[in-house]
């Protein structure tokens, strides 16, 4: 498994767990997304996702739910796919 599938994989159970993550961490990371995999690629934008929607979060719990929900599927696919 490579360091940035590793880093994606434990920041989306960070998320999932109820913690955070900010755009800074995610691009200090992963500078360039475009290296990804599919896979790893649909986790960094849920996690980009994440970062950038704060405001919306905070105005509806029913949305963190769902995006959080959307983070478990990311780790199962990560998990899927080996690497």
């Amino acid at each position: 498994m490579t360091a940035i599938r590793t880093y994606l994989l434990e920041a989306l159970e960070r998320v999932v767990d109820g913690g955070d993550i900010e755009q800074d961490e995610l691009e200090a990371v992963v500078p360039n997304p475009l290296v990804l995999d599919p896979v790893e690629k649909d986790a960094w934008q849920q996690l980009s996702h994440w970062a950038d929607d704060a405001d919306i979060r905070q105005r509806d719990a029913n949305y963190s739910t769902f995006k959080r929900d959307w983070m478990r599927d990311r780790i199962a696919a990560l998990r899927a796919s080996g690497g």
